[in-house]
């Protein structure tokens, strides 16, 4: 059967076919940019939380290379257990100006998961979560770099470690105490 009136001469049944493979085409197009706008905000996310840990590592840093080792016989300047640490730090206040704080850093458990969270009090307090959804973590305190290294779980001396580890599941950030040990 031809449609009267067209010059090609196109049959119903080609014009139908046509019709099919085009929505075909239209449907497996629209199918692979929902993929890719899929794609594009995992990879965001992924990026959101490589910047939130390269951030956190980097405050954690500067607390550290910032502690005020001055401690006096009734309190250390770093004490801690596998859980929980406070010491004492300069804290950035911006405009290029530190003044003195408090730093807690603490596993906290959430439900199933755990968090790591910083709390600095001085002249405003301040929580931040660092890192969440993790099942295992734990601080250890380096005594010692001597023949390997010696560490320990707690901290109540009045000395402060060589370095604390902060080891969540498999990954470990090693953070020196300048002036310790």
């Amino acid at each position: 059967m031809r449609i009267r009136g067209s010059r090609a001469g196109f049959t119903l049944i080609e014009v139908t076919v046509a019709l099919v493979i085009s929505g075909m085409a239209l449907v497996a197009a629209a199918a692979l940019f929902n993929g890719l706008a899929q794609r594009a905000e995992a990879v965001e996310r992924a990026g959101r939380h490589a910047d939130r840990d390269a951030n956190a590592e980097r405050l954690l840093r500067t607390l550290f290379e910032n502690m005020d080792l001055r401690g006096d016989s009734t309190s250390p300047p770093v004490a801690g257990d596998g859980r929980s640490m406070r010491f004492r730090a300069w804290c950035d206040e911006g405009r290029g100006s530190f003044a003195p704080c408090s730093v807690r850093l603490s596993i906290q458990q959430d439900a199933r998961l755990s968090f790591l969270q910083l709390d600095l009090a001085g002249a405003d307090t301040t929580r931040l979560i660092l890192r969440r959804g993790f099942r295992e973590g734990r601080l250890r305190y380096l005594r010692t770099a001597r023949e390997g290294g010696e560490w320990t779980d707690t901290w109540p001396r009045l000395v402060a470690p060589t370095a604390i580890a902060v080891i969540i599941e498999r990954d470990t950030l090693l953070l020196p105490v300048w002036g310790g040990g």
